[in-house]
């Protein structure tokens, strides 16, 4: 078996011999030490024999002497391989440097992808995932998630999840933030329950602590609504201070007011549109144009990147960024008060409806034409709970402390 290899690693050739000395020819082969293998002997003047590259070499010195011809009949081994290859260099040589490539393009890091909470320094991550090794062309390998994530919480200390998602030459970065705990108050503190809003009473619900409003009273933003100091009950005993309790609900007013002028600048499209391309390859930029890349004349400027991937988890550091930019000219087109009322209506209900922690019971609202513009003033009428507790200062009244087990 060493053998074979060893000839098929330095080349054979089978041939054919002919000719009336055949006698002559096996023995010259003998005397120069030529080793003839599979040799078949098929007629009188004809035999197939098996030789190394080497000997042939030596045998085609002395055929001369034998009055023999020889034909070689097929050839084997890397020499004659290595030649038949020779004329397709280029594709040889594409096809080594295809497997260098997929080589470089599976072990290294070619796209970072990050869903970090806006509540976290999202620059300041990224330059920390940086200095420990994580960016674009880091061989993956050399990436060791659990280390960096410990690392990175220790760094990030508001950071209450961290994770590395690794595939095909991808990496996702995914970082929670830590939620602001609402301030509570204690639950021994003397506490009331104060408006949130003005409005007027509509109903009150005291689980603790004394009601000082009733059904019907107006009232103002921080007017006291149930109390932590407790009077004495008609069963005895005296002041006492606790942590009110409660929701209030009232009749409430919102007033809001927009204004949209009347006469607005409208882009009109001229259909022209440039391009311009530029070629990313990791962290270098070739721009595939002259100039700045701000194009004359007003225009929208719309970028667009195309990353050249294989899959979804296998991505090339080559991306193609096409710049166009659409030209425009500005028109001025006139409107009616009644043409935008609807959106004027829309928007101001929306944006009040979010302030309000009830239901939006009715609204009135007038829109008028006023200096070139549309003016629109609303009132909003909601039921909203306007209770919110707040620390209370109360004091037990001093004629009635001594009373006091």
């Amino acid at each position: 078996m060493i053998g074979r290899l060893w000839l098929l690693a330095h080349g054979q050739v089978r041939v054919r011999v002919t000719g009336a000395s055949l006698p002559r020819f096996l023995n010259l082969c003998a005397r120069h030490s030529l080793i003839l293998r599979r040799m078949k002997r098929t007629a009188w003047n004809e035999l197939y024999a098996t030789l190394s590259v080497g000997d042939f070499r030596r045998l085609r010195q002395h055929m001369g002497r034998t009055g023999c011809r020889v034909h070689i009949v097929r050839r084997q081994g890397a020499p004659f391989w290595i030649e038949r290859l020779r004329p397709r260099v280029v594709l040889w040589g594409g096809l080594l440097l295809l497997i260098a490539l997929y080589g470089v393009m599976y072990t290294r890091l070619w796209a970072i992808e990050t869903r970090i909470d806006p509540r976290l320094p999202a620059a300041e991550i990224m330059c920390q995932l940086d200095t420990l090794g994580v960016r674009i062309g880091a061989p993956l390998r050399a990436i060791d998630v659990p280390a960096i994530r410990w690392r990175m919480l220790q760094w990030q200390p508001d950071i209450t999840f961290f994770a590395l998602n690794i595939r095909g030459n991808s990496l996702t970065v995914e970082a929670v933030g830590r939620k602001t705990p609402e301030e509570l108050l204690d639950q021994d503190a003397v506490v009331k329950v104060v408006a949130s809003r003005s409005g007027v009473v509509r109903t009150v619900r005291a689980l603790e602590g004394q009601p000082v409003v009733q059904p019907g009273d107006a009232v103002s933003v921080g007017d006291t609504l149930i109390s932590g100091l407790v009077p004495p009950t008609r069963e005895g005993g005296g002041y006492h201070l606790t942590h009110a309790r409660g929701t209030v609900e009232a009749y409430t007013a919102h007033t809001v007011q927009a204004a949209r002028p009347l006469q607005m600048a409208k882009k009109q499209y001229t259909g022209k549109v440039r391009r311009q391309y530029a070629l990313v390859m990791g962290n270098k930029r070739l721009n595939l144009y002259i100039g700045s890349g701000i194009a004359g004349g007003t225009c929208d400027k719309i970028i667009e990147t195309r990353t050249l991937r294989l899959s979804d988890s296998v991505v090339f550091p080559v991306s193609l960024v096409i710049q166009s930019f659409a030209f425009y000219e500005r028109e001025t087109a006139a409107q009616t008060v009644d043409a935008v009322r609807g959106q004027m209506l829309s928007r101001a209900l929306g944006a009040v409806t979010e302030e309000i922690d009830g239901t939006v019971t009715d609204h009135t609202e007038t829109l008028c034409e006023e200096n070139g513009a549309a003016v629109l003033r609303m009132t909003v009428h909601a039921v909203e709970q306007i209770g919110a507790e707040a620390l209370d200062d109360s004091t037990i009244p001093e004629e009635t402390a001594e009373d006091l087990p």
